[in-house]
């Protein structure tokens, strides 16, 4: 019961947060828009003319900042807002490509899956190393950390699986 409620709690988390940057998207300018959008994917706003390592140093600090604060019980508690900003900048990326024209089809295959199961699988890491109370365990031990390798490998494999279906479909 507690591993199902866990992932209920997540994909709840990973809606509201989308939701959340889509109608943030109506409120903001639209060159401050391309400012945070750029700062979290160039390819939503330059297109192919984007680097390539963008997405990748992008993925490579949220997650190293979340292994960092983990490490460090005072503000652990931080690591679930983190994974729900990254879920926020999802939703804003995602409305700012439907509203500059991307083709729905391109949307749908490019960056929609990936970016959903990129977000969730960064949300399990920050649940892995933060576990919220109802699954935390009674006893006060260390974190079991095994599933932290297999998580970011897990992110890198769809990092440039979206990476290698971006440029074959430009």
């Amino acid at each position: 019961m507690a591993r199902s409620l866990s992932f209920i709690y997540l994909f709840v988390i990973l809606a509201i947060s989308y939701i959340g940057g889509a109608l943030l998207f109506r409120e903001w300018p639209i060159n401050a828009l391309e400012t945070i959008v750029g700062l979290y994917d160039q390819r939503v706003v330059k297109g192919a003319e984007a680097s390539i390592w963008s997405p990748i140093i992008v993925t490579f600090t949220f997650i190293t900042l979340i292994i960092i604060l983990s490490k460090y019980k005072r503000v652990r508690f931080i690591l679930p807002l983190i994974g729900a900003t990254k879920c926020v900048l999802f939703g804003l990326s995602s409305t700012y490509l439907l509203s500059t024209g991307m083709k729905l089809v391109m949307y749908a295959v490019w960056w929609f899956p990936f970016q959903l199961v990129g977000c969730f699988l960064y949300l399990i890491l920050c649940t892995v190393l933060n576990p919220p109370f109802f699954v935390a365990p009674a006893l006060k031990k260390d974190r079991p950390l095994s599933a932290i390798p297999l998580l970011i490998g897990l992110l890198l494999i769809i990092q440039l699986l979206e990476l290698s279906i971006f440029y074959f479909i430009k």
